[in-house]
């Protein structure tokens, strides 16, 4: 391989910044939950038939043979034969976190991109037609395919494309992902999940009046949520369990009949070990309900595995990031991003830029820092063929995630400049092995090596 960049994606980046950075902003502007990301599947399906794709299918994740159902996802193809490298991106914004993008905070109705996924669909859209653009130049062979999919916030989006086979005749799945880190291709600790609504069903009664008559299903989501603080101190290391009262009634003098709380078990052991944290609090969950005379019922939201990072594939897109130019911030820029760092972080930025926004390439480790923890439907991909999830920078260094900062970097320079790049590091690695195919042996036979199970896709619900 070439040590530079090729000089046909470097040309189509140069050519098309502002219509890159229009697209993101497009997304950031009008925000959408879950599967409900037909505004943004439709500008970004109109930015690929604008610069070159012919073959532009708009689908709906959950339905995708319905050509009535409303769309969610986008998904355009170019050449033919092998290897067929996917550009994946991702739709959906995060409820409640709508804000404008001021330095400070100042909250917009609605949700916001408080993950930064407007960069991915904007950053993919275009890393997929910068390497259909040098394919063409270069005659390279293979299938490219672009997809941008919805519902990662609720785990599903991905799952739904990999029940549909999107994935299942891909050599090579790539994708990045904002954060609060310099650009990094090491592999991370995953979780898989359950999410799991637990539903309390008792007898209403004056909360004054007679109380003794009725059997308070608020109590019982109190004291399985007592049980589970409980439950913390004996699980294995590696275990998270996160919940919150969906409902708890409606006024206070009145035993309710009905309450009802959401919980997320998380798991580095994998599905078994979430489904394990998962029964555990089933037990919780039927005691609550004996000692209330209450009962419960257990409603399975969704299942996600774990990501299963494939290291000859993260070594090989190290390599090929290395050629790219990471972003260079302006000094009102620099001054924007201070700002926004005393406000988010409490504290005074630091002097270096560099600690401020994060723009570095990490040197690539073949393992897990062992601290870091995630969770993302991109896991689907990752037992069907190798798979690449890289993240950091659009953030500010060591920034929250899921966080008003973070909509705010997203619908500014600050994150634009770092999706374009991490993306155009992904275009570049694709496009070195469109140029040597026989790398996808080894990261072949590296995903055998893992001898993962099949997918179960039974967790996975059409919306009512």
């Amino acid at each position: 391989m070439t040590d530079t960049m090729n000089r046909w994606i470097a040309e189509w980046y140069a050519d098309n910044d502002a219509d890159i950075r229009a697209l993101m902003r497009d997304v950031w502007e009008h925000p959408e939950l879950g599967l409900d990301t037909e505004y943004a599947a439709k500008a970004c399906a109109a930015f690929a038939r604008t610069h070159g794709f012919d073959n532009v299918l708009l689908k709906c994740a959950e339905d995708y043979d319905n050509l009535d159902a409303r769309v969610n996802t986008v998904v355009a193809e170019y050449g033919s034969g092998k290897p067929v490298i996917g550009i994946i991106g991702e739709l959906d914004a995060l409820p409640g976190l709508g804000q404008n993008d001021t330095p400070s905070r100042s909250p917009k109705e609605g949700p916001g991109h408080g993950c930064g996924h407007c960069l991915m669909a904007g950053g993919s859209a275009a890393a997929a037609c910068a390497l259909k653009y040098a394919m063409e130049k270069d005659g390279l062979k293979g299938t490219l395919r672009f997809i941008e999919a919805p519902a990662e916030e609720i785990g599903t989006g991905k799952g739904w494309l990999a029940k549909d086979g999107l994935f299942d005749d891909m050599d090579v799945a790539l994708m990045w992902h904002a954060g609060a880190c310099d650009l990094d291709y090491d592999p991370r600790l995953s979780v898989a999940i359950y999410d799991v609504d637990f539903r309390f069903y008792g007898k209403t009664a004056h909360a004054a009046g007679q109380p003794w008559n009725g059997r308070s299903s608020l109590d019982a989501v109190q004291l399985m949520n007592m049980g589970c603080e409980f439950l913390r101190e004996h699980v294995v290391p590696g275990s998270y369990i996160h919940y919150n009262i969906t409902d708890g009634g409606l006024v206070p003098n009145v035993v309710p009949d009905y309450a009802a709380v959401r919980y997320f078990f998380r798991s580095r052991s994998g599905m078994e070990g979430a489904k394990a944290l998962y029964e555990r609090a089933c037990k919780v969950a039927d005691g609550a309900a004996m000692m209330t005379e209450t009962t419960v019922e257990k409603h399975i939201r969704m299942t996600m595995p774990d990501l299963n990072y494939n290291i000859p594939l993260c070594r090989f897109l190290y390599e090929s990031a290395k050629k790219i130019d990471l972003p260079q911030y302006t000094e009102e820029e620099m001054k924007f991003a201070r700002e926004l760092y005393r406000n988010v972080m409490g504290q005074e930025a630091p002097e270096n830029d560099w600690e401020v926004l994060p723009m570095r390439l990490s040197e690539f480790h073949d393992h897990t820092d062992g601290v870091k923890s995630s969770a993302t439907d991109a896991s689907y991909m990752s037992y069907i063929c190798p798979t690449m999830h890289s993240t950091g920078m659009g953030n500010l260094l060591q920034g929250p995630g899921h966080h008003w900062g973070l909509t705010c970097c997203a619908g500014t320079a600050l994150g634009q400049k770092a999706g374009i790049a991490g993306y155009k590091a992904l275009a570049q690695g694709a496009y070195d092995i469109y140029t040597h195919p026989e790398v996808t042996e080894e990261f072949w036979a590296y995903q055998k090596s893992l001898n993962l199970p099949r997918l179960d896709y039974s967790s996975l619900k059409k919306p009512e």
